[in-house]
């Protein structure tokens, strides 16, 4: 069965609140798409179809990208959705979402082309392990480390997204100061009380984990995200985050701590040029 917002408006949306379990990490991107379009932020079109069955669902979400997740779903329901819904009338649009749907439903549609974005894993763990921080500090980040936050926050989205996605300082700055302010961004520092790594928590997840490039590979970045990680793991008993799982580094630093990946997230542009 279809559902979309254009013709089943009451359905459409008693599904996605009710039958979606959007407090589930994994959804955390859905959850952030309907957050924005009731704030007007966004829109959510009308093209958006849900797909459902009595063992399991697909989810379409049109707006800025074409969200797309499921539950227990099959290849059958594929052919439902292509009734009322063509994927190849999205020309230079992104897919983000469950990579596996993702994959099944590319091969489906048949696309002219496909280019990877951003490939993420999503970890859990309920037990983190600890380890001597030595001679370094873990505190809360202030207002007198702000610039330098920001520029290392600006690094940060340097290095992720290899120069596609860079920030103005500007934008850094007032970002920063935000997470100061609710105390929502840790730092270590050595023993000279410079800043080594920052790591942001965003309950119940990991945010944000940079470490200053010349302090790499000394598990700095693995004490910092132990702390944090302990800190969520006493108020929620299970602690979540992303990685780019194409970066191995950062995904060795994870499975140090105790998290172990359960999702598979893919961000994928369809019929280019």
């Amino acid at each position: 069965m279809n559902l979309t917002p254009q013709h089943n408006p009451e359905e459409f949306n008693q599904f996605l609140f009710e039958e979606i379990d959007l407090d589930l990490y994994q959804h955390k991107f859905i959850r952030d798409t309907l957050v924005k379009a009731q704030r007007g932020q966004s829109t959510i079109y009308d093209s958006s179809v849900i797909n459902s069955t009595e063992s399991g669902w697909i989810l379409i979400i049109h707006s800025e990208m074409l969200l797309i997740y499921g539950h227990n779903w099959s290849t059958k329901q594929f052919q439902e959705i292509r009734d009322i819904f063509d994927l190849n009338k999205y020309n230079n649009y992104t897919l983000a979402g469950e990579d596996e749907l993702i994959e099944e439903l590319i091969n489906f549609y048949k696309p002219k082309n496909s280019q990877t974005e951003k490939r993420r894993l999503f970890y859990k763990t309920e037990e983190v392990n600890v380890f001597d921080t030595n001679n370094y500090r873990m505190e809360l980040g202030t207002i007198n480390q702000l610039d330098e936050l920001a520029l290392m926050l600006q690094g940060y989205y340097h290095e992720e997204y290899n120069g596609l996605n860079d920030k103005e300082i500007e934008d850094m700055q007032d970002r920063m100061f935000s997470m100061i302010e609710n105390e929502k961004v840790y730092v270590l520092l050595n023993s000279d009380n410079k800043i080594i790594s920052f790591c942001s928590i965003i309950d119940p997840g990991i945010g944000i984990l940079f470490t200053k490039n010349e302090y790499r590979n000394k598990g700095c970045g693995k004490m910092l995200l132990s702390y944090c990680s302990d800190i969520l793991q006493q108020r929620n008993s299970t602690v979540f985050l992303m990685t780019d799982r194409d970066k191995p580094e950062s995904n060795q630093v994870c499975s140090k701590v105790g998290f172990e990946p359960y999702f598979n997230y893919k961000m994928i542009k369809i019929n280019c040029g």
